[in-house]
C-alpha cells in the first residue's frame, strides 16, 4: 500500500521515538500526515524537524498535555 511505504519513508528520513502515532487523512486542505502522542515539550522541536510537507502530503504535529502530578492532602 502507498500510504503505509511514505509512513515509513517518514519514518526513516526523520527518525523520531517509537511511541509516536502516525495516521494519515484528509481534511479541508488536503491530503495530511498527522503525528501523535507527542509529549507538549517536544512538540515544537519536533515540527522543526519534520517538513510541513512530505511526499504530497501536509504535516501535523499532536501533542498530548502532560499533566503534573498532583501532591496527596494526607
Amino acid at each position: 500500500m502507498k500510504i503505509k511505504k511514505i509512513i515509513e519513508g517518514l519514518k526513516k528520513e526523520y527518525p523520531l521515538s517509537k511511541e509516536y502515532k502516525y495516521r494519515v487523512g484528509t481534511d479541508d486542505g488536503g491530503r495530511v500526515i498527522e503525528i501523535y502522542n507527542v509529549p507538549q515539550k517536544y512538540a515544537k522541536k519536533v515540527r522543526k524537524k519534520i517538513p510541513m510537507r512530505y511526499e504530497g502530503f501536509r504535516t501535523i504535529v499532536f501533542f498530548r498535555v502532560e499533566k503534573e502530578k498532583e501532591e496527596d492532602d494526607e
